[in-house]
């Protein structure tokens, strides 16, 4: 429908336009990959590629943080990485390590991360129970987009799962 519009001496011809929308099947959503089986032990993956290595917990319990000891229990966990080759020793790599309860329900999460310390705390935690941890497991999907994460031009488009919170089941 055409209408015109006169103001003063000046007329105005409105001519309405339908813009169209046309979705061609294709989701532009960069995929997030599952996170993988949690196991205390695991080797890294990133996407399709298998990394030359291993991360390991090797030790943990449920104690007070010495720093923190009012704030009640926390867990304490011990791990390691190992690798088959020189370019997984440069290689940087995260990986999430998650206390879980006797049903594999993650009570907290956190990134380690290869050639850092080799013990990491969960808590402590006023609103999430630690005390109920009856294991620490790793994830194997490698953590770390690569130092170009957002750039169309550099980035390779590997897109890590999503970090696990309180209630997820591994």
């Amino acid at each position: 429908m055409t209408s015109w519009f006169r103001l003063g001496r000046v007329g105005i011809l409105v001519i309405p336009v339908a813009t169209a929308v046309v979705a061609c099947g294709t989701d532009h959503r960069p995929f997030t990959p599952e996170p993988g089986a949690a196991a205390r032990k695991v080797t890294v993956v990133r996407g399709d590629r298998t990394y030359p290595v291993t991360a390991e917990v090797t030790a943990w319990k449920t104690t007070v943080h010495p720093q923190v000891p009012e704030r009640g229990p926390a867990v304490h966990f011990h791990y390691r990485f190992t690798s088959g080759n020189r370019w997984a020793a440069t290689e940087h790599v995260e990986l999430q390590a998650c206390a879980v309860d006797g049903r594999r329900v993650v009570i907290l999460c956190t990134l380690i991360v290869k050639d850092s310390l080799v013990d990491g705390w969960f808590g402590p935690s006023t609103e999430l129970d630690l005390a109920r941890t009856s294991d620490v497991l790793l994830l194997p999907y490698q953590m770390y987009a690569g130092p170009h994460a957002g750039d169309p031009k550099d980035h390779d488009g590997y897109v890590p799962p999503e970090i696990l919170g309180p209630g997820s089941q591994v």
